[in-house]
C-alpha cells in the first residue's frame, strides 16, 4: 500500500525519479502500480503473469523482469520486458508499460532505458493508441495493421498434441501449455509444423474462436488451417483470430485492430506472440 497520493506530488519532486531494474522484492508494489494503472485488469492477473513468468528460462544479456521508475517514496511508473530467443534472435516484448500523471515526462526516458541494448529486437506487441507517439519518437514502427478473423473448411492434415523433443520449438510449446494454452503439431504432407493457440469468445452472441499466437510464419498457417479447422471444429471452435490478411479461405480483414510496432533489424514474424503478454499474462 502506498503511503502516499501520486497526484500530489510537486514537479521538483518528480525530477528526482530514478530509473532502474526491477528487483524481486519489487513485484508487490509493483503489482500495486499496475492494477492502478491498467483499471479493466486485478491484482491477480498481474500476480498470476509474475509468478508465471519467473519460472521462464532466462535470456542471457537481457534484464530478467524490466525496469521501474523510484519517485524515493515508492514506484510511479515501469515497463515489463519479456524476452526470449527465436533462430538465435532476441525478441523482447515491450508489457505492462505505465507511469503515474505526475511523472508521465519521464515516460520517453523509461521507454529509452528499456530499448538501449542493441541485441534484441523490441516488439509492442500490444501498444495503446495512447502510446503510439512515444513509440514512434523511440524509433518503433508498425508491422501488422489488422487483423482477420478465419473460417477454413476442413481438410486433410493429422493433428498432434505430442510434441517431439527435436523439434526447435519443443521449449517453446510445453512453456505455453504450462501456461495455459493450446500447443500442437500438424503433420501435413510430410512437413510437421507447430502452433499455439490461446481460446476466446468473440460477438454477441459469443462463439468459441482460436486465437493464433505463434507459427512459423503466416503461409505455415494457411497450408494447415484445414487440418486445424476439423481438429477444432468437434471442440465447437467456429474459426480463428489471426494477425495481418489472410487470402485462399473465408475471411474477414478487420483493418486497424491491434497494431503492433518494432524496433530492431527486421520486423518480427507475424502471427508470433510467443512470451508476450498476451500469453504469460493471459
Amino acid at each position: 500500500m502506498l503511503l502516499f497520493d501520486p497526484a500530489t506530488i510537486q514537479p521538483a519532486a518528480a525530477r528526482r525519479v530514478r530509473c532502474r531494474p526491477i528487483a524481486e522484492d519489487d513485484f508487490h508494489p509493483l503489482v500495486n502500480l499496475l492494477a492502478r494503472g491498467f483499471a479493466r485488469t486485478k491484482r491477480d492477473y498481474w500476480i498470476r503473469g509474475l509468478s508465471r513468468w519467473r519460472t521462464l528460462p532466462l535470456v542471457e544479456g537481457m534484464p530478467r523482469y524490466g525496469y521501474v521508475l523510484d519517485g524515493g517514496m515508492g514506484l510511479v511508473g515501469a515497463i515489463l520486458l519479456l524476452s526470449s530467443v527465436r533462430d538465435g534472435r532476441i525478441l523482447t516484448s515491450l508489457s505492462g508499460w505505465y507511469v503515474e500523471p505526475a511523472w508521465r515526462a519521464h515516460a520517453p526516458l523509461l521507454i529509452a532505458v528499456a530499448t538501449r541494448l542493441k541485441q534484441a529486437t523490441y516488439v509492442a506487441a500490444s501498444a495503446s493508441p495512447q502510446s503510439w507517439r512515444i513509440l514512434q519518437a523511440q524509433g518503433f514502427k508498425p508491422y501488422n495493421f489488422g487483423r482477420s478473423t478465419v473460417f477454413p473448411f476442413p481438410g486433410k492434415g493429422k493433428v498432434s498434441d505430442i510434441v517431439p523433443a527435436q523439434m526447435p520449438e519443443a521449449r517453446l510449446l510445453h512453456d505455453h501449455r504450462q501456461m495455459d494454452a493450446v500447443s500442437l503439431t500438424v503433420d501435413r504432407d510430410g512437413q510437421l509444423s507447430p502452433f499455439v493457440f490461446r481460446p476466446c469468445r468473440l460477438g454477441t452472441p459469443s462463439v468459441k474462436m482460436m486465437e493464433l499466437v505463434y507459427c512459423r510464419d503466416s503461409d505455415d498457417f494457411k497450408r494447415c488451417a484445414p487440418a486445424l479447422a476439423r481438429h477444432f471444429y468437434r471442440q465447437g471452435v467456429m474459426g480463428f483470430l489471426v494477425d495481418g490478411r489472410v487470402t485462399g479461405m473465408p475471411s474477414r480483414y478487420h483493418e486497424g485492430q491491434e497494431l503492433r510496432y518494432y524496433r530492431g533489424l527486421q520486423p518480427p514474424v507475424l502471427n508470433d506472440l510467443a512470451y508476450t503478454r498476451k500469453t504469460v499474462f493471459g
